[in-house]
């Protein structure tokens, strides 16, 4: 004999089916798409928090990730990071293991990323200093009455320098210290090697400007420095002659932003002393080092 549910037990069964199958009335739903930016109507869930991510979801399908980078009142603004956001659909935990925001934190989103990334490039519009090494490859011309010697060597220096913006990515590099000049060569007249040895005290000031943006920026530069001899050696040159001395540089560099306060800076120039009728002298080299924001 079959037996038949009454109603009461019927309409039982039925709001205990809505209840397990129905979706969720307070789920957060996005009620707005424009570009890859959401909102969310969070209704009245209060476990969704800034900076978090969550699995967009429609129909229990995964469209995409967003993170929310604005919490308030009910209403959340979020960013789409990957796939495609649609109107009406849910947001999830990002992961069934643990918390959204514990994986936002373990992981870096790319907006927090650009924000390090352009707080680093903002290193630049600051005034910074820093300490140089430099290397370079010397010639010297001497034109005597029966012959010209050519001479070769380098120069070493060590200097520290300061970065000043002026305007835009206009700035001056002003740099001040130490530089070894030293060059050999053959003399038929003097019947052997004969050297030269000056070592310098010397202020350069230079123009540069800055490419690109971001941590790393490329940078032409040119500009003149004023050299003081502090010891002076010559067997070719006459010594009472060898004073102060301007040098005109002209060359590139580049900058590394290691941090957001610290960087490596590297330059290659061509220097050429102002040439008389008898002595012409240049050098091309490198000078590295690093630069300090405080």
């Amino acid at each position: 004999m079959q037996r038949y549910l009454g109603r009461p037990a019927l309409a039982v069964l039925i709001s205990f089916s809505f209840a397990l199958f129905a979706p969720q009335a307070n789920a957060a739903r996005i009620t707005q798409v424009k570009g890859d930016q959401v909102l969310v109507d969070l209704e009245g869930d209060s476990s969704f928090v800034e900076g978090a991510r969550y699995l967009v979801m429609v129909e229990g399908k995964r469209k995409a990730v967003v993170e929310l980078s604005k919490v308030r009142g009910g209403k959340a603004i979020g960013k789409t990071l990957k796939g495609t956001s649609v109107q009406s659909a849910t947001l999830a935990p990002l992961s069934g293991g643990g918390s959204a925001q514990a994986s936002s934190e373990s992981s870096p989103s790319p907006s927090r990323s650009k924000s390090r990334r352009s707080r680093r490039g903002g290193l630049y519009s600051s005034m910074t200093f820093g300490v140089l090494a430099g290397y370079a490859t010397a010639s010297q011309d001497v034109t005597k009455t029966n012959e010209t010697i050519m001479m070769k060597g380098s120069s070493l220096s060590v200097k520290a320098f300061a970065d000043l913006p002026v305007s835009g990515e206009l700035g001056v590099l002003a740099r001040f210290g130490i530089e070894n000049f030293g060059v050999t060569g053959d003399s038929v007249s003097a019947g052997g090697p004969v050297e030269t040895k000056i070592m310098y005290v010397d202020a350069d000031a230079l123009l540069r400007y800055y490419f690109l943006s971001g941590n790393l920026r490329l940078f032409p530069l040119a500009g003149m420095g004023l050299h003081y001899p502090l010891s002076k050696t010559s067997g070719v040159l006459d010594v009472a002659r060898i004073s102060a001395t301007t040098i005109f540089f002209l060359g590139g560099g580049v900058n590394y932003a290691f941090s957001d306060s610290m960087y490596g800076h590297l330059t290659v120039e061509y220097g050429l002393f102002p040439p008389s009728n008898d002595v012409k002298t240049s050098l091309i080299g490198a000078r590295f080092g690093v630069g300090f924001a405080f």
